[in-house]
């Protein structure tokens, strides 16, 4: 009887530890090993947080901090972006840095590019976080530049994944 209960023991001590072994496989994913996320995983509630616009030469005095611009696109008047950093502990500003002046063609090109400042976080969780930016300020400049009420200009956003961004607006 005691060598029965012993091989049911060691039977199950084994299994028990192979299934360790296989879920703790599973649930490995470091740094090197790419994770996808896909659309229908982004919950609709989630925060969309409101970018800065400044248009000029900014130098660097809104940040130059790294992060991977993921993704990028225009609805009416808002430039959406989402965005990866390392971070976590502080709140980080992105600000949408805007040349002042048009490069001339058909249509007018502008170059534009994100300021990020991480607030000197040293946190390393790979955050990734949707921003948007009010386009209004760089219509209005068109508008005195051009004397027309309705443009289009193409935003030259430094790496963007898309490419060049179309911003299309009427009166």
């Amino acid at each position: 009887m005691k060598l029965k209960i012993a091989i049911i023991y060691t039977l199950s001590l084994s299994i028990f530890i192979i299934g360790c072994q296989q879920l703790n496989n599973q649930m490995k994913t470091g740094p090197d090993e790419p994770v996808s996320v896909s659309v229908d995983d982004v919950n609709p509630d989630e925060s969309v947080y409101a970018g800065a616009v400044f248009i000029g030469d900014a130098k660097d005095q809104f940040g130059t901090d790294e992060y991977a611009l993921n993704s990028a696109t225009i609805t009416d008047d808002t430039l959406n972006i989402s965005v990866s950093y390392g971070g976590g502990c502080e709140e980080h500003q992105l600000t949408l840095v805007v040349s002042e002046a048009f490069l001339e063609s058909f249509p007018v090109q502008l170059p534009v590019s994100i300021a990020h400042d991480a607030n000197n976080d040293t946190c390393e969780a790979y955050l990734t976080e949707n921003y948007r930016f009010d386009l209004t300020p760089i219509k209005t400049m068109y508008q005195n530049a051009y004397r027309q009420e309705a443009g289009t200009i193409v935003l030259r956003l430094k790496d963007a994944p898309e490419g060049n961004l179309i911003y299309e607006f009427t009166m």
